[in-house]
C-alpha cells in the first residue's frame, strides 16, 4: 500500500480482492486471494467497444435466479443455501458452544518465573470457571440441555402411492432403520417427501436458475392450492451473420437492494410471521429471528472485575469467535517474536563461522609468513656461505656451489611446498642454478675418456641436474628444461658434432649417462636434429664397393639409441646405396652377402623384400634360368652354380629360393638321374652304387631349413623312387608322370606361401624408392653445409665467439649477415639476418623465428645445417 493512500480505500480493496480477511494491528490477514472474473465471450469479441452489463447485474445472474431470496452467509468451511435456511423453524435451545478451558499454567519453558496474565486472559478464566460450575450444578440437579424436537410437516396426498407396485419394500428398510414417519434425519430436519422424477428443461441442471425441486416445494404447492412460480427456460440467443456485430439485448436484472437491521425490523413489525434471518456473526452460522438478534442493545450492568456480560446465552458464540480472534492474533505475535528469535540465532551462528574463517585464515597467512622469512634465511645463509669462500667450490669439484644450492632449494621445497608454489620460488633458484651450473660447466668436456683432476665428468653433471630436477619440479612449468637448454645444450651439441662418426663408443656412452638428467623432448631434439643429420651425412659419403669396413659395424650400435623416424630415413638411404652398388654384381661373388646378411634381422619383412625383389631375386633368377638352368652333369660336376643361389637361404625367403631352385634346378637335376640309370652298364651294382653316392652329395649341398620344406622334399623323394624302380627293374616312365602331374600342385602352394607374407610383388614401389632417394640427396646436402659450419665454428675454443665463427661462415658460402633494426632485441639479445632468416644468439645456441602457417611465429633454437639450408 501506498504511504499516501487513503486507509479506507485501502481496506476496501483489500476486502474486495481477497476472501475470509479480518485487520488485526493495522494488518489485513486472508485466507486466499478472490478468484478473479473470467472474460466473456462478448467481451473477447467486442472489447470497449460493447455495451455490456454491470459487473453486479452479471454477477448476479449467473450466480442466483432472483434477489428475492434471503441473504446467503458463509463462514469457516460450512456453508448452508438460504432455500435450506428457509426450512428452519426457530428453536429455543441454548447454544452448545462452549470452549474448552485453556492451561491455568501459563509458564513459558524457557522462563523460571511465570508470566503475568492480561486482564483478558484472566476474564476469559473466569468465565470458564462459571460455565463448568454451571454444568456441574444442572448434572447434578439432573437437568441437561433441551433435546430438539422433530418438526411436524404434512406429507404429500400422493406419499407412498408407489409401495401398490413394489409391496412397501423401501418403507419396511426405512422401519428397520428406525424410521416412525416425518421428516428424515436424526433431528426431523431433513426431506419428508421423497424425490420426484420430472421433465426438466436441457441440459438443466439440479437447483439451477430457480428451479424448484419437488422435494423443496411448500406444502400448498403440493396440495395444489398454489401453483408453482414457472420456471424459466434458458434460451441461448443465436446470433445471425448480421448482428453479430451489435451489442447484447438481454434485459439487465434487478438491482441488488442492501437492507440494515432496523429496515428488517420495521418491515417484521409490519408482518404478524417473524423474519427468520441468518446469523453469522459467531463461527458457526445459525438461523434465528430479528427480535433475538438486538438482545446485543440491552443495558447490561459491569460485574466487579470490569466484565460486561451479554444480554443473551446465545451471543456466546459471537464471544467466544472474538476470543479466538485475539487468541490467533497473540499466537501470530508469538510466532513472529520466535522467527525473529531463529533469525538472530542463525545470524550470530553465521557471525561466529565468519569469525572463525577469518583467525583461521590470519593464523594460515601468520604460518605463511613465517615458513617464506624460513625459506629466504635459508637462502640467504647458503649464498653467504659461497660468497664467503669467494664463488669457488670448497672441494677440488667445480659443481659444488651448484650441488649446494640444489639441495638447499631441494629440501626447501619438501618442506615448504605450498609456499614454493605460491610465491614462485622456483624463478630464484632458476637464476642461481644457471649461475652456478653455466660457472662449473666450464671445465665440463662431455667426450672425455677418463677422469683428470679439476675436470667435471659426465655422472657428475647428470647427478647434479637430476638434484636441479626435484628442487624446480612442477608439472606445469618448463624451467627445468629451459635451464637445461640454457646450460647443458651447448656443449653437448657440439661434443656430438665435433666427434667422427664411426667412432660410436663416446657419443653412445654420452647420452647414455646425461640421458636420466634430460627431458625428453631435448633428448628426442639431439638425436633428431644433432645425430641423425651426422649419421645421414656419413652414410650418404660411404661406398659399399670401396669402403673395407661393412657399414653394419658402426651404424647396429646406433639401432637402441636413435628413434624409428631416423632409423627408417636411415634404412632407406642405406638400401639405395646397396641397390646402386649391386646393379654390376655377379651371384656368385658373395661379398654382397655380407653386406646384405646383418640387415635382415634389422629391416622389416616388406622392406627386405622389396630390396630383395629389386637387387638380389633378379639375378639369382637370371642363373637359374640362363643356359637351360643350373647344369647337372655327373661326369664333370660344377655345384657352384647352385651353391650361389641357396647361400641366400638366410635372407631370401624360403618360398622364393625353392620356386627358383623347382623351375631351374630340379628338371634338370631329375632328367640327369634319369639318364644315367636308363644308361647301359655291365655292373649295375657299381652304377647304383655310384648313383647313391652322386645323390648323397645333392642333398648335403642343401640347407638343413630348405631340406624341410614340402616340395624340395617331394622332389627328392621323387628321385628316390626313380632309384627304387631301377633296382627293381620296373618301369621308370609312371614315376616321371606323376612328378609332372604334381607340379602345378607344388607351384600352387608356393604362390599361397608367398601370398601369406605379403610377398608377390617383383619389387619395391618405384614412387617409394625415389622419394627415399631425393631424401637422401637432400640429406647429404644438408650433411655437407653442416661439416663445414662446424669447422668453422671449430674456432670457438681459440678465443673467437660463436657468433664471429658464425659470421665468417656466412662471408664463405655468400649468406648475408648483419644487424635487424626493425626486430631490435630478443631476450636482451640483437636480431641479426642471416640469408632469409632471422636470428638471435644466446649462450652458444642459435635461435631463428620460425613462422606459423597460421599466423605469426615463434623462437626455436636449431642446428647449424637446418639454419644453412632455411637461409638459402
Amino acid at each position: 500500500m501506498n504511504d499516501e493512500e487513503d486507509p479506507a480505500i485501502a481496506s476496501m480493496r483489500a476486502e474486495a480482492d481477497y476472501i475470509g480477511g479480518v485487520w488485526i494491528d493495522g494488518e489485513f490477514y486472508a485466507e486466499g486471494k478472490r478468484a478473479s472474473r473470467a472474460q466473456t465471450k462478448e467481451e473477447a469479441t467486442y472489447g470497449v467497444f460493447g455495451n455490456f452489463e454491470d459487473r453486479n447485474t452479471r454477477s448476479s445472474r449467473i450466480g442466483s435466479a432472483s434477489l428475492a431470496k434471503p441473504m446467503r452467509f458463509v463462514g469457516g468451511n460450512l456453508y448452508k443455501s438460504a432455500d435450506v435456511a428457509n426450512k428452519y423453524r426457530e428453536q429455543d435451545g441454548p447454544e452448545d458452544s462452549v470452549a474448552q478451558a485453556a492451561p491455568e499454567d501459563n509458564m513459558n519453558e524457557d522462563d523460571e518465573e511465570p508470566v503475568e496474565k492480561t486482564g483478558l486472559e484472566l476474564r476469559r478464566e473466569q468465565r470458564l470457571k462459571r460455565e463448568k460450575e454451571r454444568r456441574e450444578r444442572e448434572k447434578a440437579e439432573g437437568v441437561g440441555p433441551k433435546k430438539r424436537r422433530p418438526r411436524k410437516v404434512k406429507a404429500d396426498r400422493e406419499f407412498a402411492s408407489f409401495q401398490k407396485l413394489s409391496g412397501g419394500l423401501g418403507l419396511r428398510m426405512l422401519q428397520k432403520m428406525g424410521y416412525e414417519g416425518g421428516a428424515l434425519g436424526k433431528h426431523g430436519t431433513g426431506i419428508v417427501n421423497p424425490v420426484k422424477t420430472k421433465l426438466r428443461p436441457q441440459q438443466m441442471g439440479l437447483g439451477y436458475g430457480g428451479y424448484k425441486e419437488k422435494a423443496n416445494m411448500t406444502q400448498a404447492e403440493l396440495d395444489g392450492t398454489e401453483k408453482p412460480e414457472k420456471t424459466r427456460k434458458q434460451k441461448v440467443q443465436k446470433h445471425t451473420k448480421n448482428d453479430r456485430w451489435k451489442a447484447s439485448t438481454k434485459k439487465k436484472g434487478k438491482k441488488r437492494v442492501y437492507k440494515t437491521v432496523d429496515e428488517l425490523k420495521e418491515e417484521a413489525e409490519k408482518r404478524a410471521t417473524p423474519e427468520l434471518v441468518i446469523d453469522m456473526r459467531g463461527p458457526h452460522v445459525r438461523v434465528t429471528s430479528l427480535d433475538k438478534v438486538g438482545d446485543l442493545d440491552n443495558d447490561v450492568p459491569e460485574t466487579e472485575d470490569g466484565w460486561t456480560p451479554t444480554g443473551s446465552a446465545s451471543t456466546l458464540p459471537e464471544l467466544k469467535w472474538n476470543m479466538d480472534a485475539l487468541v490467533e492474533h497473540t499466537e501470530s505475535e508469538v510466532h513472529k517474536t520466535l522467527d525473529a528469535t531463529k533469525n538472530a540465532e542463525k545470524t550470530a551462528a553465521s557471525l561466529r563461522s565468519q569469525r572463525k574463517d577469518i583467525f583461521e585464515r590470519v593464523e594460515m597467512q601468520k604460518n605463511e609468513a613465517s615458513n617464506l622469512e624460513s625459506i629466504l634465511d635459508g637462502i640467504k645463509s647458503t649464498r653467504q656461505q659461497l660468497s664467503a669462500a669467494g664463488g669457488m667450490p670448497t672441494s677440488n669439484d667445480p659443481l659444488d656451489p651448484a650441488r649446494i644450492l640444489a639441495g638447499t632449494f631441494e629440501s626447501l621445497r619438501s618442506k615448504y611446498a605450498k609456499e614454493f608454489r605460491r610465491y614462485n620460488i622456483e624463478r630464484i633458484a632458476y637464476a642461481l642454478a644457471v649461475e652456478s651450473l653455466t660457472r662449473g660447466l666450464k671445465l665440463w668436456r662431455p667426450l672425455a675418456k677418463s677422469a683428470a683432476p679439476g675436470i667435471v665428468t659426465t655422472l657428475q653433471v647428470a647427478m647434479v641436474c637430476r638434484k636441479w630436477d626435484n628442487a624446480l619440479e612442477d608439472g606445469a612449468s618448463t624451467m627445468y628444461e629451459d635451464l637445461v637448454q640454457q646450460t647443458l645444450m651447448s656443449p653437448l651439441t657440439l661434443a656430438l658434432s665435433s666427434n667422427p662418426v664411426r667412432e660410436f663408443a663416446d657419443p653412445i656412452l654420452l647420452l647414455e649417462r646425461i640421458r636420466p638428467a634430460l627431458p625428453a623432448r631435448v633428448f628426442h631434439y639431439l638425436l633428431t636434429d644433432v645425430v641423425g643429420p651426422r649419421l645421414r651425412m656419413e652414410v650418404s659419403n660411404w661406398s659399399p664397393t670401396r669402403d673395407r669396413v661393412p657399414i653394419h659395424l658402426w651404424m647396429h650400435p646406433w639401432l637402441d639409441v636413435l628413434p624409428k623416424t631416423v632409423l627408417d630415413n636411415l634404412f632407406a638411404l642405406i638400401r639405395t646405396k646397396l641397390s646402386d652398388a649391386l646393379r654390376g654384381w655377379k651371384p656368385k661373388d658373395a661379398s654382397a652377402l655380407v653386406l646384405i646378411e646383418p640387415w635382415h634381422p634389422v629391416w622389416s619383412r616388406s622392406d627386405m623384400w622389396n630390396f630383395l625383389t629389386r637387387a638380389i631375386i633378379p639375378k639369382l633368377r637370371a642363373l637359374c634360368v640362363r643356359d637351360g638352368g643350373i647344369p647337372v652333369n655327373p661326369s664333370s660336376e660344377n655345384p657352384e652354380p647352385f651353391k650361389a643361389v641357396v647361400r641366400w637361404h638366410k635372407v631370401v625367403p624360403h618360398h622364393a629360393l625353392v620356386s627358383l631352385l623347382l623351375n631351374g634346378f630340379f628338371p634338370n637335376w631329375v632328367r640327369a638321374l634319369h639318364a644315367w640309370l636308363q644308361s647301359p652298364s655291365q655292373e649295375n651294382k657299381k652304377k647304383f652304387a655310384q648313383i647313391a653316392k652322386w645323390y648323397k652329395g645333392w642333398k648335403t649341398l642343401f640347407p638343413e631349413p630348405l631340406l624341410g620344406h614340402p616340395v624340395v622334399e617331394a622332389q627328392l623323394r621323387a628321385g628316390l623312387n626313380l632309384m627304387h624302380a631301377a633296382i627293381s627293374q620296373k618301369p621308370l616312365r609312371p614315376v616321371l608322370q606323376k612328378l609332372e602331374r604334381d607340379f602345378p600342385r607344388q607351384q600352387a602352394s608356393l604362390h599361397e606361401e608367398a601370398a601369406k607374407f605379403g610377398e608377390t610383388g617383383a619389387g619395391v614401389d618405384a614412387a617409394r624408392e625415389a622419394a627415399a632417394q631425393r631424401a637422401a640427396a637432400k640429406a647429404a646436402e644438408a650433411s655437407r653445409l653442416r661439416a663445414a659450419a662446424v669447422r668453422a665454428a671449430a674456432g670457438a675454443s681459440g678465443g673467437v665467439s660463436f657468433k664471429e665463427a658464425l659470421e665468417r661462415f656466412a662471408g664463405r658460402i655468400g649468406v648475408e649477415f648483419m644487424p635487424n633494426p626493425k626486430k631490435g632485441f630478443r631476450e636482451g639479445c640483437p636480431v641479426y639476418t642471416f640469408g632469409k632468416c632471422n636470428i638471435y644468439f644466446k649462450g652458444q645456441s642459435v635461435y631463428l623465428y620460425m613462422p606459423k602457417q597460421t599466423g605469426g611465429g615463434e623462437w626455436k633454437p636449431v642446428a647449424i645445417e637446418t639454419l644453412v639450408s632455411m637461409a638459402k
